[in-house]
């Protein structure tokens, strides 16, 4: 049984990018509710570096995807291991849900500068 409960994944180190938990312990809806909490500043707005980062838009169940997780050991940055995504078929294998803050950007809604009228 996996000790993994959820954390975030990231593309560098130190970075959150996807936001991670273990399917077996956990629903789609309660992954909602975890990330939203442990996030909250993600879909507030916050400042880094003395740059004003926009908010994202909250994730709803529609956002939760599907994977598969293991540990491994001797990633390149991390030689003790790590969690990493694999493959259902891989030794070690748990599912996982997961949440993509990039897609959850809010997307811009332009008005034509000039409506037309029938």
């Amino acid at each position: 049984m996996a000790k993994f409960d959820y954390m975030t994944f990231g593309y560098s180190s130190g970075s959150s990018d996807i936001f991670v938990a273990n399917a077996k312990k956990f629903t789609k809806e309660k992954v909602v509710e975890i990330c939203k909490g442990e996030y909250e500043h993600k879909f507030t707005g916050y400042r880094l570096y003395g740059r004003e980062i926009a908010p994202l838009r909250e994730p709803t169940i529609a956002d939760v995807s599907e994977g598969w997780c293991a540990y491994r050991f001797g990633m390149s940055e991390w030689p003790d291991g790590c969690y990493t995504f694999v493959n259902e078929n891989e030794n070690g294998a748990f599912p996982v849900y997961a949440i993509i803050f990039k897609d959850l950007t809010a997307s811009l809604s332009i008005a034509p500068e000039h409506p037309t009228s029938p």
